[in-house]
């Protein structure tokens, strides 16, 4: 592995061809908004490229679509995109180890692919994929490529409420909105609208909150009984569990527990100020940033509750 910058990404860009852009599973708006935007802008100029992914893309991401045309080649090029890990791409794991360009903020990224374009202060992957898109002046970025940037931007900091957003963040979601991003119907997509059926989820999910560390950790989990209870929901809609424990008044860690198979476990974290969550998931494999981070168990639910809670509540000082 070696860390590479814009230019040198930009001029990977123009001497390959037949790519395959790999995104994580559970897929985000950032993951979704960078392999979208990078696919957009390559075939843009002449270059053939397609999109992967371990997890169906959630339908509210379809928007991100439009301008992708559909194209059937051996691929020659993997790029991956907002993947910090090859275990966050399942069952792709072995393609992603071929990996030959990774591009990403995570700060604990694996260093896994042959080249790494690294931005691990910015709040998203998709506002180093907009720098590099607008290096490249062969490239146009298009309402839909600017769709996908502010996508990827207003996801992974909140809708510009997190800790990791900066002043650059703004600067760069006003650029997009200047170039055609359609703010009004993807901020109501990505924050407001709630199908029934998500609803239904999160009442449920709600009824069985267990609190710990005198309320500073709240837990919730999501079993695949319980998903298969409620019509109408996916990916997205059980990812979105992950923000609300820490949404409760006093709780500085939320911990959302998702069965993605039998006996595997998927914990999503997020923390207040008080906490470094990233350090509690390495702990266990995993990774994320200081304030959202997650990890995997295989073991039994309750295994699960009772580790990730012990190194929360160790992290607080409050571990026994």
């Amino acid at each position: 592995m070696r860390r590479i910058d814009l230019n040198e990404a930009a001029n990977f860009l123009r001497e390959n061809d037949r790519f395959l852009i790999l995104m994580h599973g559970s897929p985000d708006g950032d993951t979704v908004g960078c392999g979208t935007a990078l696919c957009g802008a390559l075939q843009q100029i002449g270059k053939l490229a397609k999109l992967a992914c371990p997890d169906p893309i959630p339908k509210k991401f379809g928007y991100m679509f439009r301008e992708i045309k559909e194209q059937d080649f051996d691929p020659e090029t993997i790029i991956a995109v907002d993947v910090a890990d090859t275990k966050l791409l399942y069952g792709m794991k072995e393609i992603g180890e071929k990996t030959q360009l990774c591009i990403d903020h995570h700060v604990s990224n694996t260093e896994y692919a042959e080249r790494l374009l690294l931005a691990p202060e910015y709040a998203a992957a998709a506002e180093l994929m907009f720098e590099l898109l607008s290096s490249m002046k062969e490239v146009k970025i298009t309402n839909s490529i600017a769709d996908s940037l502010y996508t990827g931007i207003a996801t992974d900091s909140g809708c510009f409420k997190y800790s990791n957003t900066s002043p650059q963040t703004h600067v760069y979601a006003a650029e997009l909105m200047t170039l055609g991003a359609d703010i009004v119907p993807i901020n109501y997509a990505m924050f407001d609208m709630k199908s029934q059926g998500r609803l239904k989820l999160e009442q449920l999910a709600l009824s069985k909150i267990r609190y710990y560390s005198a309320g500073r950790i709240a837990v919730i989990d999501v079993t695949q009984s319980l998903i298969d209870s409620i019509e109408g929901i996916d990916s997205e809609d059980i990812g979105a569990l992950s923000a609300i424990p820490r949404q409760i008044e006093g709780v500085d860690i939320g911990i959302c527990i998702k069965e993605k198979n039998p006996g595997l476990y998927k914990v999503s974290l997020r923390s207040s100020e008080n906490a470094d969550v990233s350090a509690i998931a390495q702990q266990f494999g995993g990774g994320g940033h200081a304030r959202a981070a997650g990890c995997a168990f295989e073991t039994s639910l309750e295994d699960a509750e009772k580790k990730i809670v012990w190194a929360c509540a160790k992290a607080l000082g409050n571990a026994t």
